[in-house]
């Protein structure tokens, strides 16, 4: 979970939400890879800990992207404002991780 960890590191100082997001790999619900919810202080994601580490990180992309645009997206979950944040979140991921990979 090496590779995951440095994607949660450059995520948090690249592309940060308007409040703190903490990021745990749990037991999630068996419907769901993983979720965002807001607190009072934070943003709190979800990822399923029984999932590789390539999925972990599909879902940390996906759900950054919602506590980017949680409070733009009143009633949709995938709002337009919702695939803009996961647009930029996974450029950033991409010109920060894979290319420096490469």
């Amino acid at each position: 979970m090496q590779y995951y960890r440095q994607v949660v590191r450059m995520l948090k100082e690249k592309c940060p939400a308007d409040m703190p997001v903490i990021v745990r790999r749990m037991k999630v619900p068996k419907d769901r890879y993983g979720d965002c919810s807001k607190k009072e202080d934070c943003y709190v994601i979800r990822i399923c800990r029984e999932i590789s580490e390539q999925q972990a990180i599909d879902i940390l992309i996906h759900e950054w992207a919602h506590a980017i645009s949680w409070d733009k997206c009143s009633s949709e979950n995938h709002c337009n404002q919702w695939g803009k944040a996961y647009s930029r979140v996974y450029r950033i991921f991409l010109k920060e991780i894979i290319d420096k990979s490469w």
